[in-house]
């Protein structure tokens, strides 16, 4: 029997002979050989034993490969032929669309690396789920009009008080209420609105504000004072620091979370330090480290302030804008780098981005924020060079830098991939970590939805356009709610007497929101059209689940901030985020009623 080839040499292990068309097929019952021999035992026409290694291999001291099993389907002949058709018509169409060579390539990769789906969940909402033809076909009902993928997808310029156009993405509400006003601009002219009803309870003034949105960023800020040294006695000050870490930190150590914030220690009072003769750059630069407690001062006078009494005018400043203006003074520019930056630095505008976000400053809130995580990134803080202080004042910015990359509809400053730094740890002499930890793990889901639900910037391909298929996000969501230590887990009612938790849980429910909405504001849409143009009031069964969830959410949303309210009974308004997570989940319920 001739084993060799053409050529004179023996073939590899890796070869293998082709089925000997003489040998007829006989029954598994009945074979006297294994059904696959390895590699070695095909190529030379023996007897394989079929173990690993098997009887040749192992005498012969040789590797035993066996090849890699290919699973088989048979289908009729016809069905093959029709599905090589329907692959010719396709690639002739691809063509026909798009003529670049490269640029179709690209698309056939990219859509060739996409995954079908993650792994299996016990969640309605897995991953691995996609939205059915049946859904398809019904999103795509002639009532309905398809909307370019570009006009659900980008963000607006929208004006502020002064004029200036400023750029908010997808996820922010100012953005949201702007398609709504959009939308109810479209029908109102087609519904009957009653003529006794004045403008502003016919819903003009509302609709005339298309394109606009308010921020007190265009006000500009308070001057700054010559002399910011000054602070309250130190009895005061302990006082009003306890205050504030009551507030916005830990509860003074009450909170069994821990707090889902840590800017830094408020609970140490600085010793006095006579006032400098002038206020000179030399000067302050020594006095830097009060910029901390200046900012902390402007956030509890803020707090202990009312809505209608927390701007002041330009010859007469508020308290907390004076506190602000010192604490400005004294930080210095954050751009100045001859400046020794360091971690107490970033805890300080931590603080000022904390204090501009309660007084509508975004935008500047927003360049505080990025200048605090880019002095981490000069000092190393993101690689892990820093204490467990350190660390949590890291993490705290991090936070902030998601939430405002999701108030905003703008890239966060800094990728995951880019942080080796660890979660915050219990450490002795500070609050419990589980707070502030599990804010962090849920920030990480609020930059994927930022980025790859709405499209802000994603990393990951996109299959079916914008947030056609949430389950991805709502999946990362539910697991981190299952997750959670029981110290954060709320009561079997549904609320908690942790301040700090109620606000977690708040910000939960209005990520789900959020991965929802576009879905939402489209069953919206439907249902209008079907009332107006077809005249009828059918309800929608397109996505049932998903518009079910957001409003649950938006109903646990409306009793965790009233919960908010009675714990914090003494405080005279309500946080930025309370306010904005309320406010979204009333206009959801609002809405509801359209659906």
């Amino acid at each position: 029997m001739q084993l060799d080839n053409s050529d004179g040499r023996r073939p590899s292990s890796t070869q293998r002979l082709p089925v000997n068309p003489r040998r007829h097929k006989v029954a598994p019952e009945q074979r006297k050989r294994v059904a696959t021999a390895c590699n070695n035992c095909n190529v030379r026409r023996v007897k394989c034993s079929g173990g690993n290694p098997c009887g040749q291999c192992s005498a012969s001291n040789r590797e035993c490969v066996y090849p890699t099993p290919v699973e088989k389907v048979s289908v009729p002949r016809t069905e093959l032929e029709e599905l090589r058709r329907k692959v010719d018509a396709y690639e002739r169409a691809l063509q026909e669309v798009i003529p670049d060579p490269s640029r179709r390539q690209e698309l056939i990769t990219q859509a060739a690396a996409t995954p079908e789906g993650l792994s299996p969940s016990p969640s309605p909402f897995s991953p691995a789920q996609s939205f059915s033809p049946e859904s398809s076909r019904r999103l795509a009902a002639p009532s309905v009009k398809a909307e370019p993928e570009d006009e659900q997808t980008t963000g607006r310029l929208l004006q502020d008080p002064d004029g200036t156009a400023r750029y908010l993405g997808e996820t922010s509400g100012a953005t949201f209420l702007d398609h709504l006003k959009e939308l109810l601009g479209a029908v109102l002219p087609l519904a009957q609105v009653e003529p006794q009803l004045s403008q502003d309870q016919d819903g003009t003034a509302f609709l005339n504000s298309l394109g606009r949105y308010y921020t007190a960023d265009s006000r500009p800020l308070v001057e700054r004072e010559e002399m910011p040294t000054s602070l309250p006695s130190n009895e005061d000050l302990a006082t009003l620091l306890c205050k504030l870490r009551y507030l916005i930190q830990d509860g003074n150590g009450e909170w069994p979370s821990g707090g889902i914030y840590w800017f830094g220690d408020l609970n140490v009072v600085p010793s006095q330090i006579a006032s400098p003769p002038s206020a000179s750059d030399a000067d302050m630069n020594e006095y830097r480290h009060l910029a901390f407690y200046h900012a902390a001062l402007a956030n509890i006078t803020r707090a202990n302030t009312s809505s209608q009494e927390v701007h002041g005018s330009a010859s007469t400043p508020s308290l907390s804008e004076a506190y602000f203006a010192r604490a400005a003074l004294l930080v210095g520019n954050p751009l100045d780098i001859t400046r020794c930056c360091t971690i107490g630095d970033v805890a300080t505008l931590c603080l000022m981005a904390a204090y501009l976000i309660e007084m509508n400053r975004r935008d500047a809130a927003y360049m505080h924020v990025a200048a605090a995580m880019h002095i981490c990134i000069m000092l190393g803080v993101h690689r892990g060079l820093v204490d467990e202080r350190g660390k949590r004042v890291f993490w705290t910015v991090y936070v902030l830098d998601r939430w405002l990359s999701c108030l905003m509809g703008r890239p966060h400053i800094i990728m995951d991939d880019a942080i080796r730094l660890q979660l915050p740890a219990d450490a002795p002499s500070m609050p419990p970590a589980a707070g502030l930890k599990a804010h962090v793990e849920l920030s990480r889901i609020s930059g994927y939805v930022v980025c790859n639900t709405y499209r802000v910037a994603p990393w990951e391909a996109s299959r079916g356009g914008l947030a056609k298929q949430p389950d991805k996000a709502i999946w990362m969501l539910q697991q981190w709610q299952l997750t959670l230590p029981p110290r954060l887990q709320l009561s079997p009612d549904g609320l908690s007497n942790d301040p700090a938790c109620c606000l977690l849980h708040m910000r939960y429910n209005m990520l789900l929101i959020l991965a929802i909405r576009p879905l939402f504001l489209g069953a919206v849409k439907r249902s209008v059209a079907r009332r107006l143009v077809v005249q009828t009031a059918e309800p929608s069964s397109t996505h049932t689940e998903h518009l079910k969830l957001c409003i649950a959410a938006a109903r646990r949303n409306i009793r965790l901030g009233r919960q908010l309210t009675t714990l914090n009974i003494s405080r005279k308004s309500p946080l930025h985020a309370e306010q904005h997570y309320s406010f979204n989940a009333t206009v959801c319920l609002i809405l509801e009623d359209l659906i």
